[in-house]
């Protein structure tokens, strides 16, 4: 249970120590005095989201502390034995805090944990009940695992079991999924490379191709230019009378008749002599240039349409001939390297369809015995709410199966809860037929079956008593505390009733302090609490009447304490 409360800087609380004792407590006091306040400080300290909206104003951070004293039977200790936390005479400290910079440090004895430990901790100390509870309660989806908290033993380690085997079977689907999706991209990748080979080797090409055929492209294109060309240097060169090559043997022979006479004259022999046989030799090419000299105009139509055939290529495959040749080869190798293992995707679809038996199997095992703890259900919740003054209301269980194909993690089985208020009426969804009042009654109404299986410390009801008056609020009263002979019960209330079924009573007050507001708490004695409740009754105007029906409210609940009890 929760001895001991410490706040600081938190909202409109400055400095706030609370001591807590076993049984029903009961906070009082004025909207917006804090109590909620409080009761997320104590969310905070168990694990609930941080913000530093929550640090008062003027200060840089908040500091929460508190001190529980747990059962030796409690899960928790795995927990901290897990995250080696040490723990001794049942007693833990844990504290969090909250700057401004978002820094958010939380300790358990003295231990830095995560936020993450800190809440599997603090779900087996604090269960704290309220709006967000009463959302849950309208959840149609969360409507099956509040059944199942309702189930035995047995049943969570069949459930357990059942999703062990669920999630085997779902990373088994998914790798199907991967397998048959893996193939149908690899059939289309073979479809690619089939195309890209037939494209490549279909065109036959040879390395340089495109160079050769460029220049013989540009031989056929300048045809005429070239053959004038040739024509006039072998002129030039080689016509009698007038032809460079006889002017130049000329040359050589007088050269020749005096090259003895001088060294001078045998050097300059040497080089016309060179220079001769060179330009006969250039005058034979050319004449074999002349004579081989030919205009195809079908083999320059070809070769442009096959330039075209290649630049194609060039642009699909690469920049170069020889990136295109590579490209087609890699796509060779690529696609006798590719293979699609068949057996691999029959075999698990062999074991997915096996697994999918014993999970039919086991999810209809689980709804049995989930029929039977419907039933039970059924009669504690119309016998609690009998109690609670809903004589001819009756709450229900309805199931729905899902499609042998569509398995959940929770089996075969939707759930819904049902409820009919009067006579005569059919039974409706339970989120479309209850008032507020009627929602608080059904939601007490489930925690006073479950406070004895609970394995929390602490339970906190936040004006769970909204919505209701009269009887009704005596009836809740008598419920809360029933539920506090199990658990330790912090009860926010603006009835009189329930404040009165309390063991004890804490005042929650605003004061104002040096031009700021503060919180302040209060543990009342019996006269303050008889001030307190006269004022609950009465409004603004307390009288000698309101206060003698307060003292006689506090006796008639004594005495109610003493008949459940």
């Amino acid at each position: 249970m929760l001895k001991k409360l410490i706040i600081n800087n938190f909202a409109i609380i400055n400095k706030l120590q609370i001591d807590f004792h076993h049984g029903m407590t009961a906070l009082t006091g004025e909207t917006g005095a804090g109590k909620s306040i409080i009761i997320d400080a104590l969310g905070l300290l168990v694990g609930s989201r941080s913000s530093i909206d929550f640090i008062r104003t003027g200060q840089e951070q908040l500091k929460v502390q508190g001190l529980f004293e747990v059962k030796s039977s409690s899960p928790l200790f795995a927990i901290l034995d897990e995250y080696g936390i040490n723990h001794e005479d049942n007693q833990l400290i844990i504290k969090r805090e909250i700057n401004r910079k978002g820094r958010n440090v939380c300790r358990i004895n003295n231990e830095l944990v995560k936020t993450n430990v800190l809440r599997q901790v603090g779900k087996f100390l604090v269960e704290i009940h309220g709006q967000n509870q009463q959302q849950e309660l309208l959840d149609e989806d969360n409507h099956i695992n509040i059944l199942d908290r309702f189930s035995d033993d047995d049943f969570q380690k069949d459930l357990l079991a059942y999703q062990q085997l669920f999630n085997d079977y779902q990373d088994k689907r998914s790798r199907l999924r991967t397998i048959q999706k893996n193939s149908q991209n690899l059939v289309q990748r073979i479809d690619m490379l089939k195309f890209q080979i037939e494209d490549i080797d279909s065109a036959k090409v040879e390395a340089g191709e495109d160079d050769k055929l460029e220049d013989e492209k540009n031989q056929l294109s300048n045809f005429e230019k070239i053959s004038s060309a040739l024509q006039e240097s072998y002129r030039g060169l080689s016509e009698n009378n007038v032809g460079v090559v006889d002017a130049l043997g000329n040359v050589r022979d007088q050269l020749e008749d005096i090259m003895d006479y001088d060294k001078s004259y045998k050097e300059l022999y040497d080089s016309v002599n060179g220079a001769y046989y060179q330009l006969q030799d250039n005058a034979a090419t050319i004449a074999d240039q002349l004579e081989n000299l030919d205009f195809d105009e079908n083999r320059l139509d070809n070769i442009q349409k096959r330039l075209i055939t290649l630049d194609n290529l060039k642009k699909k495959y690469g920049p170069t001939l020889d990136e295109v040749i590579e490209f087609g080869k890699k796509a060779h190798q690529e696609l006798s390297e590719i293979d699609i293992d068949d057996e691999t995707e029959a075999n698990l679809e062999k074991e997915i369809q096996q697994l999918q038996n014993k999970l039919l199997d086991l999810a209809k095992d689980l709804s049995k015995k989930r029929h039977q703890t419907a039933t039970f259900l059924e009669k504690s919740i119309n016998h609690q709410l009998k109690d609670l003054y809903m004589p001819n209301a009756r709450f229900g269980v309805s199931f729905s199966s899902l499609d042998d194909n569509n398995l959940s993690d929770k089996g075969i089985d939707q759930i819904q809860f049902d409820l009919k208020t009067n006579l005569g009426e059919d039974f409706k969804p339970l989120v479309k037929v209850a008032s507020g009042g009627e929602l608080s009654r059904v939601i007490l109404a489930f925690e006073a079956i479950i406070a004895e299986k609970m394995n929390v410390e602490t339970i906190v009801f936040d004006e769970i008593d909204t919505g209701v008056s009269g009887r009704v609020a005596q009836a809740i009263g008598d419920k809360i505390y029933k539920v506090s002979q199990f658990l330790q019960v912090l009860c926010i209330t603006h009835l009189p009733q329930v404040a009165a079924m309390s063991d004890l009573q804490f005042e929650i007050k605003k004061e104002t302090v040096k031009d700021k507001t503060e919180t302040q708490v209060s543990l009342l004695d019996d006269l303050q609490r008889i001030e307190a409740i006269s004022l609950m009754l009465a409004g603004t105007k307390v009288t000698d009447l309101t206060r003698e029906h307060a003292k006689e409210l506090l006796e008639l609940a004594q005495g109610e304490q003493k008949r459940l009890d």
